[in-house]
């Protein structure tokens, strides 16, 4: 009997150890999820595409964002499949925790940066956290919030190259972004040593991502080009710098201040102003002191006023030239019975500079023309612009052009530019 008794108990306990052992196992937790990825504001200048001055942010297929939790220390990489984010490896959690995502990665290295518009949103960083916390048995929604700013670098000097390196506040080089565990943050990578972000031969448009929310210095080399205040640039913006002046002024021989405008990277400076009275070609193409303005002035190559970007128009069925995307804008003005032609700068760093053409003839037509220093088989090349009173309303330009074979000893406006 008491064997009996004891061969009960044992079973007894066997079982209540089997239900024991069966209570607290943990349920099987499912793999794999799905992430709505919200920006919280569409017009943080990203993507990214330019709508009149807006950027627009949205995310691409195949696009990546890492996704980490408050049990795991690693993060799920979530893919775009151009609805969703997927993630084949993502584990449930057994209790509600709170869900942190982080774009395009949970690291971002911001060094040697193509400088490309397209290419801003490989390191615009962007991070946020599930509303409330949850297991992910339902997929996850996530608003996220931009950490980064755009700088627009304008290159103004043609043949300057540029080396663009930002400091911190302790003077360190910004070199990239970490995701911040348990956070919807990254915080700024440094180095002691300098850490180029963007490395350019020429002048020209970049655009380069850098830290939001923290104090910044902004160098092309050793020259400072800004620097912020303590708060920083704010994140999802963008912000334009050049590296020099693109208006000014110089004196001529006559010691008359005359004021000077760029309208693109790399363009020449050009005199607000004709020379007073028309020259032949020989006279406009004087060196040094011996030019109309003295030394601080030239007249320019036909190679740099005229062409794609520069001052360009193209025929439309009409045979009528308009302007064309990329280079200034033109119109023609008339103010009583003074006409003029201005072209307006379309490049960031160049859409409040203006440059004024004179016309030379009336009655119906126009032309808005001056010499270059350039020659072909002994002739001389002017840049010419020609209009006339449309049928109906406003004008019509014929003519937008190079004049290739001008004779050297016709006298023409000039347009000097800056000689330095």
């Amino acid at each position: 009997m008491k064997k009996i008794l004891y061969s009960v108990f044992m079973l007894a306990t066997m079982v209540l150890a089997a239900c024991s052992s069966e209570d607290t196992t943990e349920p099987d937790v499912k793999r794999g999820m799905v992430l709505k990825a919200n920006v919280e504001d569409t017009d943080t200048r990203a993507t990214i595409t330019d709508n009149e001055g807006k950027w627009k942010f949205a995310f691409a297929k195949d696009d990546m964002v890492k996704v980490g939790n408050d049990e795991v220390e690693s993060y799920y990489t979530f893919t775009n499949n151009g609805t969703v984010f997927e993630s084949t490896d993502a584990l449930q959690t057994t209790a509600a925790a709170n869900w942190y995502a982080y774009f395009p990665s949970e690291t971002i290295d911001l060094r040697n940066q193509s400088g490309a518009f397209a290419d801003v949103a490989k390191n615009y960083a962007l991070a946020g956290v599930t509303a409330t916390p949850t297991t992910g048995s339902d997929g996850l929604t996530v608003t996220m919030k931009a950490k980064a700013a755009v700088l627009c670098i304008v290159g103004v000097k043609n043949g300057e190259s540029l080396d663009i390196n930002v400091q911190t506040a302790k003077g360190k080089y910004v070199s990239g972004l970490t995701a911040v565990k348990h956070s919807a943050d990254f915080r700024v990578e440094t180095s002691d040593k300098k850490v180029t972000l963007l490395s350019k031969p020429d002048a020209g448009v970049y655009y380069v991502v850098v830290p939001a929310g923290v104090k910044l210095s902004v160098y092309n080399g050793e020259t400072l080009i800004k620097k912020t205040k303590e708060n920083g640039l704010t994140a999802g913006k963008y912000y334009t710098l050049t590296t020099h002046d693109t208006t000014g002024s110089a004196t001529n021989k006559s010691g008359e201040t005359i004021d000077w405008v760029q309208l693109w990277p790399g363009g020449p400076k050009f005199a607000t102003k004709n020379v007073a009275e028309e020259l032949d070609w020989y006279e406009a193409t004087k060196p040094g002191a011996d030019y109309a303005w003295g030394e601080n002035w030239r007249t320019p190559t036909a190679e740099e006023v005229y062409g794609e970007g520069k001052l360009y128009a193209l025929p439309n069925e009409n045979n009528h030239y308009q302007p064309v995307a990329g280079s200034p804008y033109f119109k023609i003005i008339k103010e009583g019975e003074y006409i003029t032609l201005v072209f307006t700068g379309v490049q960031p760093g160049y859409t409040k500079n203006t440059l004024t053409l004179y016309n030379k003839s009336g009655h119906g037509n126009y032309n808005f023309d001056f010499w270059t220093s350039s020659e072909i088989s002994g002739y001389g090349k002017r840049f010419n612009i020609s209009a006339q009173d449309a049928e109906t309303e406003g004008f019509e330009i014929g003519y937008f052009w190079i004049s290739p074979f001008d004779n050297k000893k016709t006298k023409y406006l000039v347009r000097p530019v800056l000689a330095k």
